[in-house]
Parts: C-alpha cells; sequence; structure tokens
C-alpha cells in the first residue's frame, strides 16, 4: 500500500450501540446524524490534496453512514481505507460486493458482546463477517476487555470459530462501574489478558501481513501494568504524515489542538516536518508515527522503537 499520508477519520459520532466503556457519552452516540458531503464530494475532496491517502474510517459506527458503501467505493479508485465497525448494519453487504478487498488493510471488527445481546446483532454479524471473508478481506475481531468480557472470553472465541476468526483482547481506558482502567484489573485480569493475547498473536500472525494494520490491538497486554504510554514531549510525524479527521472535514494534528485546515473547503495543508508531541490521541497512531521514546520511557532512559513503520 503505497500511500503518502494516513488519517484517523470520525466520520460521525453516531452509533447505534451504548457500549458502557465507549469514549463517547450517550448523548454523543445518540446524536442526530448528519452528512456533510456525498460520496462524489468527499472523493473530490480527497483527490484535490494531491496525496494517496490511507483512511482509518472510524465512529460511531461508520456502517450506518448514508451511501457508505458508495463512499468507500469512490475513495479506494485512488486511496487505500481501513475500517472500525460493529458490523451491524445492512451497508456491509453492498460493501462486500462493490469494494476492492486489496484497497482495504484491515477491517476491525468490534464484538461488543453485551450490546450485541441485548439488541438481536448475532446474526448479522455473522453474515456480514461471511461475506468480508468471502470477498477477501482481513477482519480482525475485538473485544474490549472488561472483567466480564474476559470471564466469557472462551465463550465468545467458540461463536467466532466456525467463521475462522478469534477475538483479541482490547485494553480498556477509562472509567466502568467506579473503577479506572486499565489500572483496575485484577492479577487473575491480566493473567487472562495475556493468555488471551498470546493466543491471538498465534491466530492472525500480522508479522506475515503485506501491510501491518495501524491499531495493533495484538500487543496491548504491553500496557497492562504500565498503562498507557505517554509521549509528550516526542518528535512525531503528525501533522505530516498523519493527521486526525473530523466529521465536517476539519483537520487536527492529532488531538483537539493544531487544527491543520478542511478537506472540504480544500484548505488543508501538510507541515511538512515532524514536531514535539502536545497531545494525546491514540497510541496506537502513537507508536506509529513517533520517533524516538515515549515520556515515561525517557525519563528511565529505556529506549522504545516504533513496532509499525509506516509504508511511506
Amino acid at each position: 500500500m503505497n500511500y503518502t499520508i494516513e488519517a484517523d477519520w470520525h466520520l460521525l459520532y453516531t452509533c447505534n450501540y451504548r457500549c458502557q466503556y465507549c469514549f463517547f457519552a450517550p448523548n454523543v452516540l445518540g446524536t442526530k446524524l448528519r452528512r456533510y458531503a456525498t460520496p462524489e464530494q468527499w472523493e473530490i475532496a480527497f483527490e484535490t490534496t494531491g496525496e494517496t491517502w490511507l483512511l482509518h474510517i472510524t465512529g460511531g459506527e461508520p456502517s450506518i453512514y448514508p451511501e457508505f458503501a458508495e463512499l468507500c467505493a469512490r475513495l479506494t479508485r485512488r486511496n487505500f481505507i481501513s475500517l472500525n465497525s460493529n458490523l451491524s448494519h445492512r451497508s456491509l453487504e453492498a460493501f462486500s460486493s462493490t469494494v476492492d478487498p486489496a484497497r482495504v488493510s484491515f477491517i476491525n471488527a468490534g464484538m461488543h458482546p453485551e450490546e450485541r445481546t441485548s439488541r438481536g446483532g448475532q446474526e448479522i454479524f455473522i453474515r456480514n463477517a461471511e461475506l468480508m471473508r468471502a470477498a477477501g478481506f482481513r477482519i480482525m475481531v475485538s473485544l474490549v476487555a472488561t472483567p466480564r468480557a474476559l470471564s466469557q472470553f472462551q465463550e465468545v472465541a467458540a461463536f467466532l470459530k466456525p467463521l475462522g476468526l478469534y477475538p483479541i483482547p482490547k485494553l480498556l481506558r477509562g472509567a466502568l462501574d467506579g473503577a479506572t482502567y486499565p489500572a483496575a484489573y485484577t492479577e487473575n485480569d491480566k493473567r487472562l489478558f495475556r493468555n488471551f493475547s498470546n493466543s491471538a498473536r498465534d491466530f492472525y500472525q500480522i508479522e506475515e501481513w503485506d501491510e501491518q494494520p495501524s491499531i495493533d490491538m495484538l500487543h496491548d497486554d504491553e500496557f497492562l501494568d504500565s498503562g498507557e504510554p505517554n509521549f509528550e514531549g516526542v518528535m512525531c510525524d503528525a501533522g505530516d504524515r498523519f493527521v486526525r479527521i473530523d466529521p465536517d472535514g476539519h483537520v487536527l494534528r492529532c488531538g483537539p489542538v493544531d487544527m491543520g485546515g478542511n478537506i472540504l473547503a480544500g484548505t488543508f495543508i501538510r507541515r511538512g516536518r515532524a514536531e514535539p508531541c502536545n497531545t494525546r490521541h491514540c497510541y496506537y497512531f502513537c507508536l506509529k508515527y513517533s520517533h524516538q521514546q515515549t515520556g515515561d520511557a525517557a525519563k528511565e532512559g529505556i529506549n522504545v522503537e516504533p513496532r509499525m513503520i509506516s509504508r511511506l
């Protein structure tokens, strides 16, 4: 995948699920869906930048976006995408038949078993997962590792086995039931998490993939004791080789500071240089685009090399 810039694109914040551990509050997830441009307008806007993009499309739930399959088909004529989805919407049937799998890095299929059970989403997950695998898409199934999810992990694995898939425990970050994670994990939780991570690594073997997934959940067990790494002050390519895009097309270097223009308005300009980290976003992208050491490791003189090197 020969791309020049990657984006974490929050296509929308609206979602059909209400997971307790979501980063967004229920009132945000329930916001009326707003579309800021047609699929054709988005296609033209990205083409006008002159860049070749790897767009990590996330939300909210992207698949509920109007004309989602057409949007992805248009974007992948010139660019590449990856997708974060709960596989709960019928639009993914059209996606499977109209989008070229060679233009899709990976699909992170969020399992969310409690929400899926309460909303009767098991059958459509199976149908969409089967369609996508048959079409040649690379699917990784993530399971946000709440203590309850860890205790039910084997049941989820049994559910996924006929599909040729396996769940990946994803680090719980933030508050749940009055406790703050990952600090609140018990020693037994950590033991289960590490065991399941090892099994998931053996199953997916992403080292053999031509393009490794930017969202590398397979190594979340490394942060069970230390928590999220701190990259403050570390030189980073965010703003140049990586950006965040909001639903209205506004571009940010990374987190909620340092605006970088607007894709739809045609005002986006790459910085052309690395700069010190001055915010927090998503450590998956930090690991990929930071140059040297994490802030915590730097204090101890420990060198932390980025695991994934972007193919630019």
